[in-house]
């Protein structure tokens, strides 16, 4: 199917022939009854005969191993005979298959021909192996388990999805690097775009950390029934800050065309997540030399050193002459409210003067040295305390104002807002990682988060073509 496209596939006459001899026989043996009686016995139907045909289709490929192989050209033999297990989207499947070991090799790890001829992946069928890597980065396995027995299919036991799906991730993350390199090689610049605006953040995710023996537990919700299992050894759920980057395509308007995402937990070097971005502006910058670069997010100084580096290590190499910088429009406009609050009693008043500004700084780059100098003049008249708040918002627009020079930003086609790392924040790691209930350990995390930042990136079907590829080998007679 990877040739031809589904209505070409379906077009070809043996193909046609073949639905409708199957049409025939399914109408000949659907029960009397209402419409959704029959549509249900049809997916029945249909869902048993793919899963009792791939059984067959893998039971094939397990008799058809002879007593020695060669896996991409090393020589193994026939070790022991043993039923298995495997799952698709229809059900369970039971094949009879032999492990073999390495030839001279005393007590060498097994391996299975037919799971590497037939791409079974962690105990399912590549198609269903695709189906929950996909699903892990959505949600948890209990909701995809509900979700395909929602739409008649025969999803696996929780229990052996969830295993499925962590060591699928876990796999994703350790290939990632590879993968991702190579997609690199294959994308092309968006047409129309003439700016990459990259960003960097990070939002608190609950970790489930174990506690020292010798820690006071963390202070928790009093328990009102009686534990009637044993209990696991105990942890502290503690809030920590994952990372997540994004670089952005934009066109001359400075409106996002595409967006490639990263995300990992806060126990990683943030400069890994960097190291990809800047991957991503090297090969794009390879293509299209004229694109204009720029860093677009909030204040934070250690998230500013680390994009910094790795543009800086792009510019010693000549592969771009500068960067812009820009902090985020919002944050500048909620700081510059609260220091209204400080110096202007009357409402009306802030929200006129709040609003003269917005559209000065639109206009002109040298409207925030007007607007410090404003609030540096009614700071004299405040009480002590009002003096040292609204010192604080002072601090804050001399130590960034060199970033906040928005006309110039718009000329280079940048956007003035960092709304697309702020909302990958929320929709990479916020909507998987942090609903009701959950906690993570750091491998959980990162793997999800690794098939979560690929599918947000619009590139998990062409990353799973690769990673699906990890799963297989040559298998051949030996001589």
């Amino acid at each position: 199917m990877d040739t031809v496209t589904r209505d070409e596939f379906f077009t070809k006459p043996e193909v046609a022939e073949a639905v409708a001899e199957l049409r025939r026989v399914i109408r000949g043996v659907l029960p009397s009854g209402t419409f959704a009686e029959r549509e249900e016995a049809v997916l029945a139907i249909t869902n048993e005969a793919m899963r009792t045909l791939l059984e067959e289709e893998l039971q094939a490929l397990a008799n058809g191993f002879g007593d020695r192989l060669l896996i991409n050209g090393k020589e193994f033999k026939q070790h022991q005979p043993g039923g298995a297990k495997y799952h698709c989207l229809g059900g369970p499947i039971e094949v009879v298959r032999y492990t073999y070991r390495p030839v001279d090799e005393r007590n060498g790890p097994t391996v299975v021909p037919l799971e590497l001829v037939a791409g079974l992946a962690e105990g399912a069928t590549p198609a269903l192996a695709y189906n929950v890597a996909y699903g892990y980065g959505q949600h948890d396995m209990r909701q995809h388990g509900e979700s395909l027995a929602a739409t008649w299919r025969t999803p696996p036991p929780r229990a052996t999805l969830e295993r499925m799906a962590k060591r699928l991730a876990k796999k994703a993350q350790s290939q990632a690097p590879k993968i991702e390199k190579i997609l690199r090689q294959m994308e092309e610049v968006p047409e129309g775009a003439c700016g990459i605006s990259t960003g960097l953040d990070r939002t608190a995710v609950p970790m489930a950390e174990e506690r020292p023996a010798d820690a006071p537990p963390k202070r928790g919700k009093k328990r009102r029934k009686p534990r009637e299992r044993r209990a696991p050894k105990p942890i502290d759920v503690a809030w920590r800050m994952a990372y997540v980057g994004t670089v952005a395509f934009v066109d001359e308007y400075g409106e996002t065309l595409a967006t490639r995402r990263y995300a990992i937990p806060a126990c990683d070097d943030p400069s890994t997540v960097v190291t990809k971005m800047m991957a991503d502006v090297r090969e794009a910058m390879r293509r299209k030399p004229s694109l204009t670069v720029g860093i677009v997010q909030d204040g934070a100084p250690e998230m500013w050193n680390v994009l910094r580096s790795g543009l800086s290590e792009l510019q010693r190499a000549g592969v771009i002459p500068d960067w812009k910088e820009g902090i985020d429009r919002y944050h500048l406009l909620e700081r510059l409210a609260k220091a209204l609050a400080i110096v202007e009693p009357d409402a009306e008043k802030r929200k006129s003067t709040l609003s003269t500004w917005n559209e000065r700084l639109d206009r002109d780059d040298s409207a925030i040295d007007r607007i410090e100098t404003d609030l540096t003049q009614r700071c004299i008249d405040l009480e002590p305390i009002d003096q040292d708040a609204l010192m604080e918002h002072l601090g804050y627009i001399e130590n960034n104002k060199d970033r906040m020079r928005y006309p110039t930003l718009s000329k280079a086609g940048l956007p003035i807002g960092s709304g697309v790392t702020e909302s990958a924040a929320k929709t990479v790691i916020g909507r998987r990682a942090k609903n009701s209930g959950q906690r993570w350990s750091e491998p959980g995390l990162r793997g999800v988060l690794t098939l979560r930042a690929i599918h947000q990136s619009a590139r998990l079907p062409r990353f799973w073509t690769y990673l699906s590829r990890r799963y297989t080998a040559v298998v051949n007679e030996a001589a």
